[in-house]
């Protein structure tokens, strides 16, 4: 059975990217059909501008998209694609290299929609916000501000069950296949093994993402491979990646630990946590 095209109706609904990742798509997938699709397309940056252009040249869009690297961020934290790229099964975009990407099909669609996944929800946490008032008034609403306040009230150690102290903030650092940002980095001893927490915040309208939460997964691996030896106390090292969301309609905090798979499908939820504070 042929691949179909998007329908008009579907079309009313597109954005920009929408259009370009579609042009993509069509591109990459000229000689396939529904039966023989492959499990992996490879595409470069160049393939994404290509496809930008075309759709500039056809009038779907109206004026050049300027930063193309922006496209994958969105379908990363913000939307899912269009369904034509979906129409075998779910597809993820996934950097191999510099410049270098395929089009993964995945057991489920990227954008994690935590409504769906936990059901029902955990419980409600009540917490008291511990930052200082002035300290307070002085914070926004982003996810920036989210971490402070979770940082004084000591959420992320309550879901660990240790102590841990932050390393770093916004780690921007290439791993093995391109760049990748880590939020915050936070570090501790669980017993005598010595942990590397990955985190990503997300609020407004990022949300979490498979492909992101492999991100974590891979900077965390790739600094206990530059670990070197282990020395006592320590008897190892893990990795446990956290995800921070802030669910603006109901100012909710979730925060989600993920299994250390490098293989997106294998990635699994080990806890959810769900705070408020008052």
């Amino acid at each position: 059975m042929a691949l179909s095209y998007s329908t008009p109706a579907q079309t009313q609904t597109f954005i920009d990217y929408d259009w370009v990742v579609v042009y993509l798509f069509r591109l990459l997938t000229a000689n396939y059909t529904v039966s023989t699709l492959p499990n992996v397309i490879p595409f470069t940056l160049d393939n994404v501008r290509q496809a930008a252009q075309a759709a500039l040249n056809d009038g779907v869009i109206k004026r050049p998209i300027k930063n193309i690297a922006d496209i994958k961020y969105v379908y990363d934290s913000r939307r899912d694609f269009p369904d034509e790229l979906m129409q075998a099964s779910p597809v993820t975009w996934l950097s191999t290299g510099k410049g270098q990407y395929i089009f993964r099909r995945t057991l489920r669609k990227n954008i994690i929609d935590i409504d769906s996944i936990i059901n029902p929800p955990p419980q409600i946490e009540h917490v008291i916000d511990q930052s200082p008032p002035f300290t307070s008034n002085l914070m926004g609403t982003d996810e920036q501000a989210v971490f402070t306040r979770v940082r004084y009230a000591g959420l992320i150690n309550q879901v660990l069950g240790f102590q841990a102290h932050p390393v770093q903030g916004h780690h921007r650092t290439s791993v093995g296949y391109g760049q990748v940002e880590v939020d915050e980095v936070q570090a501790g001893l669980h017993g005598q093994t010595g942990v590397i927490v990955p985190i990503s915040g997300k609020g407004g309208q990022d949300k979490m993402s498979w492909s992101q939460v492999l991100n974590l997964n891979t900077y965390g691996e790739q600094c206990l491979a530059r670990y070197g030896s282990i020395t006592p106390p320590m008897t190892g090292v893990a990795v446990r990646s956290l995800c921070l969301w802030l669910d603006k309609r109901t100012n909710e905090i979730w925060i989600v630990e993920f299994t250390a798979h490098q293989d997106i499908d294998l990635i699994g939820i080990v806890q959810v946590r769900r705070f408020k504070f008052v």
